[in-house]
């Protein structure tokens, strides 16, 4: 420090000096000039200033002036330079409390930003986090086609956490349960995908949870489309939404599910609310009533038994009694009294006779309620008939029940649905009497209910089944389709079903029952392109057949 003062002393000395050299030189010359130059006797200023010594004394107090104005200017800009380092150095232990605690703050903060950039920073190459990472939607089809089609598939992409990931993944799971060239084992395969990825979940809770309608609505409407069980219980929830929109898409999801537990709670949102669309309650309790009760399952069979084929009836089958071995009922006073009391004018009457009359298993018990379950013009005495009907259980209530399933009222076909349900005789030989004793009309009703209600469509896949007793309940229902008129659901198993064993077993039943009125359509099919030589074959053999049949006069 000594030596810095030194320095900036020898440099203002250094300084005067040269102005002193300069204020000497500038003397001299002025002196000359004045003995050179005459000067008036009145002019003072000019004597002062060049004959004496006054201009240098004046600049040299103007030099004065700007070395202390400079001192004092550096001495308030700075005014201790050399006692902050004692102060560091010599007494940090013993400063008071309040001063020792001013600085921590900033040092804290200045500690924690040095830590988390030299901490935090270097962590991320060692553990990466990959949930966030986007895999896109082409990738995602990818691996979502892997996974339909039963292949390994990466799981990592479709467990991304990413949103747009997340809808892509859903979407494109959504898709391949819908699209036609989905078989059913991929569709099983993406509908249990949604349910373990979460989207079930997650569907649901936004369906009782969302905030508005349209997410509310659109929920319900993936969820039919996912037609995932574990989804029930939330879209009968839903039933009951303050919005009109999300109750509807909540009935035909329901629908969609095919589940019978739903019929209940579909006929109770139906006395509800009068704003539900009457066609789409009905569709959705039919669907509910017989595709999901499985209707044609039947118990499992013995494969080391030799195959029959469909149009063969199997054995070890037994029927309930036929309508012969029923008792009549003549000699029952309470069943005729119950009879007489069912042409009462009260529906509510009629519907309590109906009722009871479930409980006496007789011919005249039986022909009352057939009666009255189709052509009670009250809905509740057609639905309590239907239900004593099932009471009952002999094949001779199917086509009152069956043609029941097909009623204009819900309440009459949510009956029919648990009555059908409820039938435990052998449902083929039931198809086989209607088509041998029923009259034309309740035969034309009965085909026209089949084909209303979707069982004959779930019956296409049925004729080939290798189950011979499934086929055969098939062949059964499509013979009475043929003999009442009915030939488009079997014609559209000739021209679209893709297995040929189906469209043979079609051509079988026309073979068998169809009349000359089959003749244009058959011609039609014959010249269809693509169509197998074998399938042609056999309907060539029914033109054939049908053109030399002698006319009926």
């Amino acid at each position: 420090m000594k030596v810095l003062r030194k320095l900036a002393w020898n440099r203002t000395a250094l300084r005067v000096f040269y102005i002193a050299l300069c204020c000497a030189v500038f003397a001299t010359v002025s002196a000359a000039q004045v003995t050179v130059e005459p000067r008036p006797e009145d002019d003072w200023l000019t004597a002062f200033f060049f004959e004496g010594y006054g201009f240098l004394i004046v600049f040299m107090l103007g030099v004065v002036v700007l070395l202390v104005f400079r001192k004092v200017k550096s001495l308030s800009a700075d005014p201790s330079p050399a006692k902050p380092a004692p102060q560091v150095v010599a007494q940090p232990q013993v400063a008071p409390p309040s001063e020792s605690r001013k600085p921590a703050p900033a040092a804290t903060a200045r500690e924690t930003e040095i830590k988390t950039r030299f901490t935090a920073a270097p962590r991320e190459p060692v553990t990466p986090d990959y949930s966030q990472e986007a895999f896109g939607a082409y990738r995602i089809d990818q691996e979502v086609g892997k996974l339909v089609l039963g292949k390994p598939h990466r799981m990592d992409v479709l467990a991304s956490r990413v949103s747009e990931d997340r809808r892509a993944i859903e979407a494109s799971l959504v898709k391949s349960l819908t699209a036609p060239d989905t078989d059913d084992e991929g569709r099983e395969l993406a509908r249990r995908a949604l349910e373990d990825y979460g989207f079930v979940a997650r569907q649901s809770a936004l369906l009782l949870e969302g905030r508005d309608a349209w997410e509310r609505s659109s929920a319900a409407r993936v969820l039919g489309q996912i037609r995932s069980s574990s989804s029930l219980a939330a879209l009968m929830e839903a039933l009951h939404d303050s919005d009109s929109v999300v109750r509807n898409q909540a009935v035909t999801s329901l629908g969609q599910l095919k589940q019978p537990a739903a019929i209940g709670a579909l006929l109770d949102v139906g006395r509800r609310y009068s704003d539900i669309p009457p066609s789409v309650l009905s569709e959705s309790l039919s669907a509910c009533s017989v595709e999901g009760l499985g209707f044609f399952d039947s118990a499992p069979f013995d494969l080391d038994e030799p195959q029959q084929s469909a149009n063969e009836v199997p054995t070890g089958l037994e029927p309930l009694d036929s309508w012969e071995h029923l008792p009549i009922g003549d000699e029952d006073d309470t069943l005729l009294g119950l009879l007489t009391r069912l042409e009462s004018s009260d529906a509510a009457e009629r519907a309590q006779v109906a009722r009871e009359l479930g409980t006496h298993r007789a011919q005249r018990s039986i022909s009352a309620l057939c009666a009255a379950a189709l052509h009670d013009a009250d809905p509740r005495a057609r639905a309590a008939a239907v239900t004593a009907l099932g009471m009952i259980d002999h094949e001779s209530v199917f086509a009152p029940v069956l043609i029941s399933l097909a009623d204009d009222t819900r309440e009459v076909r949510a009956a029919a649905a648990r009555a059908l349900s409820g039938l435990h005789f052998d449902r083929a030989r039931a198809y086989t009497r209607v088509e041998e004793t029923a009259g034309p009309n309740t035969l034309r009703e009965f085909a026209q209910a089949c084909v209303k209600t979707g069982i004959a469509n779930q019956a296409m896949d049925r004729l080939a089944s290798e189950d011979r007793r499934q086929a055969h309940e098939a062949f059964a229902l499509f013979s009475v389709l043929a003999k009442a008129g009915e030939l488009q659901p079997i014609f559209d198993v000739v021209e679209n079903h893709r297995d040929v064993r189906a469209k043979l077993a079609a051509v079988r039943v026309l073979n068998a029952f169809a009349g000359a009125e089959a003749v244009p359509r058959l011609r039609e099919v014959v010249g269809i392109q693509g169509i197998s030589e074998d399938v042609r074959t056999s309907l060539l053999e029914v033109l054939y057949k049908l053109d030399n049949e002698p006319a009926v006069v």
